[in-house]
């Protein structure tokens, strides 16, 4: 079997479907299915199993799998030890991150690495929706909160609670809450989570955990709902991690300073624990030093706040 093939192997197994395998490797659905079906021939053994909705291996299949993603992560890393310091890196890279972070932080350090290798690509996807790692090509993602999904290959970045905050011009109007029993006289900011508006907030303090209900005309992804806080429309609840710069700045100010929701993490998330290319890894290098020095902004600031 050439390097090719199974090239393409591993892409159908992890796409689930040869349609959008065809479309990553920029071939017509027809040309890999023939393609699968030759190489099943010539093995003698069937790869996969096919349905109206997806493909998936078979026992055989999987054990061919195995083989295929080995001698092609060998061959990755015979490539960059060989090649080394003499390839400059190039390559199209996909990276998903929330909307808040990649408008904040992860856009100017993907440009950086690009201005360094004038021959990488990167495409940014910046939403709070979710993407599937594998049928849409993502090389690298960005993800807050509890991992989901146990086949990707997870590293965690930094870990914040989230806190209620307001722009001292909305305090101004409204003076602000005393207890969270109080922020039912305000407007609450709340965000859209794969679809589903956040109806309430759980809140740790001194008295335990308390559930807040909210019913909020403004609800939007994490980025609106910052803007909306900056612009003086209501209180959020934010991440630490996301909204350190304006608290720094004292455009946010912490309301309730004594309560917030739990520990988040955000973790740096792969498709697979598969061979990781130089190209991916510059990008995840230089995000990674971002996180850390914000992560130590947020250190210095909780310390220093009353």
């Amino acid at each position: 079997m050439k390097l090719d093939e199974m090239q393409l192997l591993l892409r159908v197994a992890d796409t689930g479907s040869m349609t959008v395998a065809a479309r990553q490797l920029h071939l017509t659905p027809a040309a890999v299915s023939a393609a699968v079906k030759r190489i099943e021939e010539s093995l003698g053994v069937r790869v996969f199993e096919r349905t109206t909705r997806s493909v998936h291996p078979t026992d055989e299949g999987v054990e061919v799998l195995d083989g295929c993603e080995a001698i092609v992560e060998r061959w990755q890393r015979t490539l960059e030890r060989v090649q080394g310091g003499r390839r400059e890196l190039e390559g199209t890279v996909h990276i998903s991150a929330p909307a808040d972070s990649a408008y904040q932080f992860v856009g100017a350090a993907v440009v950086a690495v690009c201005d360094a290798h004038p021959k990488l690509r990167v495409v940014l996807h910046s939403s709070d929706a979710l993407h599937h790692l594998h049928r849409d090509a993502i090389d690298m993602a960005i993800r807050y909160g509890p991992m989901q999904d146990s086949t990707l290959a997870a590293r965690k970045l930094t870990e914040w609670p989230g806190i209620l905050v307001a722009s001292p011009s909305y305090l101004e109007r409204h003076p602000a809450p005393r207890t969270p029993d109080e922020l039912v006289a305000h407007r609450a900011i709340t965000l859209q989570l794969s679809s589903t508006p956040i109806s309430e907030w759980i809140l740790e303090g001194p008295s335990g955990a308390r559930t807040i209900d909210l019913e909020s005309p403004l609800c939007g992804d994490g980025f609106l709902a910052r803007h909306w806080a900056l612009e003086g429309k209501g209180i959020a609840r934010k991440s630490l991690f996301d909204v350190i710069d304006d608290l720094e700045a004292k455009r946010l100010v912490r309301v309730l300073p004594e309560y917030a929701s739990e520990r988040a993490a955000i973790h740096m998330v792969f498709p697979s624990r598969r061979f990781v290319p130089a190209r991916v890894r510059a990008f995840d290098a230089a995000i990674s030093d971002v996180f850390k020095e914000r992560a130590d902004r947020c250190e210095r600031w909780m310390a220093s706040a009353p």
